[in-house]
């Protein structure tokens, strides 16, 4: 096996493993088998004659020199990637595909129209959709762009908002006229009432009114991972919602398939925001995207608040951050 210390894919691939934490991820992120992966890893050592994992640990340590080849190897392969960029015409770098990361309800209603919208303007690019990846995978490379709720905390990430998620409490006419209209968030205990529990956000506990907020007390209460299970079972006027996205039901509650109930109670409004790596933002066609997508995401998801401003009392809209780039501290 012939030393690889001057292939800077082969030292793409150890910084990739080391900041995935396992030779699985780095498949994931990278598009390659393990067998590859291990060879390539392999090949540094041998030719540095030192081990840069050790090898029986687990989970994955890097050893001091593993540590500190990382540590140099990072902004070397980030300089690679802007050299790259800067000597192909903006045709040739606007090639390629991006790894998107977006919550399964959205993507399944909403998203496909985006992306044709986006290839219309960067016919090279194609986009693959994976579903919600939360803040921890994004930050190991699971993907290159996510979407999230809730501000990024861990260190190395890029972000913009994209604005924020409205969550109406909501049931159908026909349950309401059978039922009877909760008006209290106490209320509730007399209904059924159905709560997302997936891996976009946490769990509603709670609902607000101006300065007010009251824990839930629930009796009958079904939760489920899939936001689009619960539309379908409103409309099926078996219960109720107390957080409904926006977004998902905005059309039900114009054409009156859907009413808001609580009067002036709903879980608190969280702003959004679309994530990258720093590694990833410095590649042109990542950072093009999640720019537009921000932007794109603002617009419509405004323009969904004011299709019911008539219908749903909203809270007042408090974002400043609309079109600012932020960066979390690297550790």
């Amino acid at each position: 096996m012939s030393s690889r210390l001057d292939d800077l894919f082969a030292w793409r691939i150890f910084v990739t493993f080391a900041k995935t934490g396992s030779v699985s991820l780095c498949g994931q992120v990278m598009n390659l088998e393990p067998s590859s992966i291990s060879r390539a890893i392999a090949s540094l050592e041998k030719g540095l004659g030192q081990a840069l994992i050790r090898h029986n640990s687990r989970p994955m340590e890097l050893t001091d020199a593993g540590k500190k080849a990382l540590t140099r190897m990072e902004p070397v392969l980030r300089a690679h990637q802007q050299l790259i960029d800067s000597l192909t015409s903006d045709t040739a770098a606007m090639e390629g595909h991006i790894r998107f990361s977006a919550a399964l309800g959205f993507a399944t209603r909403r998203l496909t129209p985006f992306l044709a919208r986006y290839q219309k303007l960067y016919p090279n690019i194609s986009v693959d959709i994976v579903g919600g990846y939360k803040e921890a995978e994004i930050a190991k490379g699971l993907c290159d762009v996510g979407a999230l709720t809730g501000r990024p905390t861990l260190p190395g990430l890029v972000y913009m908002s994209r604005g924020r998620n409205v969550y109406v409490p909501v049931a159908s006419p026909e349950y309401v006229a059978k039922h009877g209209m909760p008006l209290q968030p106490q209320d509730l205990i007399h209904h059924n009432v159905y709560l997302y529990s997936g891996p976009v956000r946490e769990e509603t506990r709670s609902m607000a009114r101006g300065d007010q907020e009251v824990s839930l007390q629930l009796n009958r209460v079904t939760r489920i991972v899939d936001i689009m299970a619960i539309r379908e079972a409103l409309l099926n006027h078996m219960g109720v919602a107390v957080d409904m996205p926006l977004v998902q039901v905005y059309e039900d509650i114009t054409a009156g398939r859907l009413v808001p109930i609580l009067p002036g109670w709903m879980r608190r409004p969280e702003e959004c925001f679309v994530v990258t790596t720093k590694n990833n933002w410095h590649i042109r066609r990542v950072r093009l995207f999640l720019e537009w997508y921000a932007r794109e995401m603002y617009n419509e998801f405004t323009s969904y608040e004011r299709a019911v401003s008539g219908i749903v009392g909203l809270p007042p809209y408090e974002n400043n951050t609309i079109g600012e780039v932020f960066q979390t501290k690297r550790s």
